[in-house]
């Protein structure tokens, strides 16, 4: 819906420009989510393409007047990531195809679109990940997870970050949700929330999530794969937030001291959060490879200070 395009950065690498401004919207805060999803994503090693702050000159405009009433790019600062080489599209390209077509849709095509993959242990990366920021996007849309073929080696990365923290528009809608981290129920109605987008079952969060939840492998409950990347969404502090904040635009926020402390405030208290909604996932069926029993962790739960 951000309608991205690709362009030639002046060091002359291929880039996927993104937009706020959309026919209908003003997402006036994607771009802060994908700058400070970046920076949790790589603090954790999460595999996601390089970003890229890119600057939109008037210059290039009034030469080609296109880019702002056509694709609806302004001048300024833009997200950007780099261009994935050897990037495999042809199986989202057919199931998009086949669904306008209205033909049935087989999961395991997906299933087989996601083997062979170098960085399978990455997967639960990405689960956790989406977790602590609240990302609900990425396993109903089929394009959030890209798989680069470079070297013949087959990598999965995830993309599109925008819609994390509760969506791209900051408003008092999102601020209020935001907040919900504090209600002592807010961990109950997280699952719930989860539970609902999947019609009540928690057998996964939709065709892409039932084609990669087998790589987590759960069937130890004191060696699991969310051991570590959960130890390390644990171990994020308000130094490290304010760090990250700060170098972000101050053209990518609306209200910079509000906002950065709302985030802050939900990052640190949602990252307690993690690990017990993991378990919750995992008792309700969303792991196949999970054997039941209470998950064990290998740190303790650290708290944070905004």
């Amino acid at each position: 819906m951000s309608r991205p395009a690709i362009i030639v950065g002046d060091d002359f690498e291929k880039y996927i420009l993104k937009t706020q401004r959309t026919a209908q919207d003003n997402w006036n805060c994607m771009f802060l989510n994908e700058g400070i999803c970046y920076k949790i994503a790589c603090y954790l090693g999460v595999p996601v393409p390089e970003a890229a702050i890119a600057n939109l000159d008037q210059k290039l405009i009034d030469a080609d007047p296109e880019i702002t009433f056509v694709h609806r790019f302004f001048e300024g600062l833009h997200f950007a990531s780099s261009e994935l080489t050897g990037k495999e599209e042809n199986l989202l390209d057919n199931h998009q195809m086949a669904m306008k077509m209205g033909r049935p849709y087989l999961a395991k095509t997906w299933n087989a679109f996601f083997d062979n993959i170098v960085n399978a242990e990455d997967i639960s990366k990405i689960i956790a990940f989406d977790l602590l920021v609240g990302n609900f996007d990425r396993y109903g849309n089929e394009g959030n997870l890209l798989i680069s073929n470079e070297s013949a080696q087959r990598k999965i990365f995830a993309i599109d970050h925008g819609h994390a923290f509760f969506g791209p528009k900051w408003t008092s809608s999102k601020v209020q949700k935001i907040k919900e981290v504090n209600d002592p129920n807010y961990r109950d109605n997280f699952a719930a929330l989860i539970l609902k987008n999947n019609n009540g079952r928690m057998d996964g969060l939709g065709t892409v999530f039932r084609a990669i939840e087998n790589r987590v492998d759960l069937s130890d409950i004191d060696n699991h794969s969310f051991m570590e990347v959960v130890s390390r969404i644990e171990s994020i502090n308000s130094d490290m937030l304010i760090e990250w904040f700060n170098e972000i635009p101050d053209a990518w926020y609306v209200d910079k001291g509000n906002q950065i402390g709302i985030y802050s405030q939900f990052i640190l208290r949602q990252k307690l959060h993690v690990r017990h909604l993991i378990q919750e996932m995992a008792r309700y069926g969303a792991f196949t490879n999970y054997r039941g029993g209470v998950l064990n962790w290998n740190r303790t739960q650290s708290t944070g200070t905004v």
